[in-house]
């Protein structure tokens, strides 16, 4: 876990926290070849999340592949919300199920990982408290936290 994230987490012992660890300084932009629909997504949550500084310039192939993972599992759930939970198998044309299910758990699967890791998940912000400017720019706030 990035040390931002663990101070944001509430962890305050040095040895656990990467004093040296690469800070990158800006947020993430939004790369070209992304599909309207994953620009929507992806300005949806920047629009929720930027203020909050966990995400970085470095997370930015990250919350693509979030992104493009969220529009194809809508695109696979309505897609299999048409078709039914069953459909009828290429071999004997008996019922089967559908491989949609498949293709929606897998991006559901995904997109759980990730928004884990990008801290989107109720339980991953629960955890999450902001550090004020001004604490951070504090001298003892600085030594209390480790980072003198």
């Amino acid at each position: 876990m990035p040390t931002e994230l663990k101070l944001l987490h509430g962890e305050r012992r040095p040895s656990r926290l990467n004093r040296n660890a690469p800070k990158a300084k800006n947020g993430p932009v939004m790369p070209a070849g992304m599909s309207a629909a994953a620009q929507a997504i992806w300005k949806r949550i920047i629009c929720d999340y930027s203020h909050t500084g966990v995400l970085t310039s470095v997370d930015t192939d990250a919350f693509r592949v979030y992104c493009e993972a969220v529009v194809r599992y809508e695109h696979a759930a309505a897609m299999l919300e048409q078709s039914g939970p069953l459909v009828r198998g290429a071999r004997r044309g008996d019922l089967v199920k559908n491989p949609l299910h498949q293709v929606v758990r897998d991006d559901a699967d995904l997109i759980r990982a990730f928004a884990r890791e990008l801290g989107f998940t109720p339980s991953a912000r629960s955890a999450l408290t902001a550090v004020k400017e001004s604490e951070e720019d504090d001298a003892t706030s600085r030594w209390m936290a480790g980072r003198y």
